[in-house]
């Protein structure tokens, strides 16, 4: 029986080691390695024979989609997963272009993770089902309430749990300004819109202030 041999690259270790517990569960996988950045990533792939990569597209300071081109140009045969938090076009990812194999929501369950890495052994693309569901729902919404790029960019943010200082860290502006775009927000859609807001479109917890 052949064994996948799978690495991980995420720099929230308790979620990489929670996939790798279940790569070693599947008696046709092992794993190869977890990194935690991408440098660590490069330098471990030099030393593993690897099939299969899960990659996180968030790994700051490094460009997600630049390191997908340089991974499937220094690595033709190696499969790649990425594993997000964001929706593509949350990203300036056109799946039309997508370079990788699979791409999967960290909101979704281990079922599609598993499908994603059964789709791959059979040299197939997989795109998360949740991925053509969620994004229209929120281009209907945001487009309806004239919500401008920067507050729909920081909704995404919201719905994801960020606190205020973590959205102004990722989108390099000052907590102040995230303030003044979250109270202009909340005036448009007021906090019970915001909260079914959410609710449609990441299916996620409460925001973190």
């Amino acid at each position: 029986m052949k064994k996948y041999k799978i690495a991980i690259t995420d720099d929230h270790l308790l979620f990489a080691e929670g996939i790798s517990n279940l790569i070693v569960s599947k008696p046709d996988m092992e794993l190869a390695f977890i990194a935690a950045s991408a440098p660590e990533m490069f330098a471990l792939l030099q030393q593993h024979d690897v099939d299969f990569l899960i990659l996180d597209i968030n790994l700051p300071p490094y460009n997600g989609l630049a390191l997908i081109s340089q991974l499937k140009e220094e690595y033709k045969q190696l499969k790649l997963m990425i594993l997000s938090m964001y929706q593509p076009a949350d990203i300036g990812l056109e799946l039309s272009g997508f370079k990788g194999d699979a791409y999967v929501l960290k909101i979704s369950g281990k079922h599609i993770l598993e499908a994603a890495i059964e789709s791959m052994k059979e040299n197939k693309v997989y795109l998360d089902p949740n991925i053509e569901i969620i994004q229209p729902l929120k281009d209907r919404f945001t487009t309806q309430l004239k919500l401008t790029k920067r507050e729909k960019e920081i909704i995404s943010f919201i719905a994801l749990g960020k606190s205020t200082k973590e959205i102004a860290t990722q989108l390099f502006l000052s907590e102040l300004t995230i303030k003044t775009h979250r109270k202009n927000i909340s005036e448009k859609l007021g906090s019970r819109g915001l909260a079914d807001f959410i609710s449609k479109t990441s299916g996620m917890g409460k925001d973190k202030y």
